[in-house]
């Protein structure tokens, strides 16, 4: 079921680590050591990496994710928190569309009925859930997720092409038509001297 199977020992210190979020680098992975680096060095905060993996925060390998480095955008941080938790504690949201407004008795007995978990550890999940909704923002409805816009290539023009009745217009003007009227004569010496004058000034 749709419900992380996870706790903090005490959720004093939530809201700063999440505070802390926002102001350092993203690390290349999410360890216990880099949680240290952050100040946070109680066994009771042990688990942050888990609930970052349960919100999808980081990946398996504690590699942050998209939702990480929109979550460090104070804008919108209690947008992606909100998300984060409608998406981890969906069978939750299930039984109640308002989960976040549930006391910490109801949400105990909430997570008894879907895990079957009981006694402290049924009360600390609930109690990390409900210091979870304190952080985010429910009246929020869109989450802005940054996309790269599309590199737009201007289409080269098209080469101008010739129509046949553009050809056919050029070529008629560069053709001319000589007409030779001959004279009616059967002295062939005069032929000659027609084409022979003909030959010399048209080459």
């Amino acid at each position: 079921m749709a419900l992380p199977d996870l706790y903090m020992h005490s959720v004093k210190n939530l809201p700063d680590i999440f505070g802390r979020l926002t102001e350092a680098g993203v690390p290349d992975r999410f360890t216990h050591e880099f949680l240290k680096q952050l100040g946070f060095t109680s066994s009771n905060d042990r688990a942050f990496p888990s609930v970052l993996r349960a919100l999808r925060f980081v990946d398996d390998n504690g590699v942050p994710t998209d939702r990480y480095k929109r979550y460090r955008d104070p804008e919108i941080s209690g947008a992606v928190m909100a998300e984060a938790l409608r998406d981890a504690y969906s069978d939750l949201f299930k039984i109640n569309e308002r989960a976040q407004t549930l006391t910490n008795p109801q949400l105990t007995g909430a997570v008894k009925r879907i895990t079957g978990r009981t006694g402290s550890v049924a009360q600390k999940m609930a109690t990390t859930f409900k210091a979870l909704t304190k952080l985010a923002d429910w009246e929020a409805t869109v989450v802005p997720v940054e996309e790269e816009e599309p590199e737009v290539v201007p289409a080269e023009p098209p080469e101008p092409t010739e129509s046949p009745a553009s050809r056919t217009a050029t070529l008629a003007a560069m053709h001319h038509d000589i007409h030779i009227h001959l004279p009616v004569t059967t002295d062939v010496k005069v032929f000659d001297a027609i084409f022979r004058s003909l030959r010399e000034h048209f080459q």
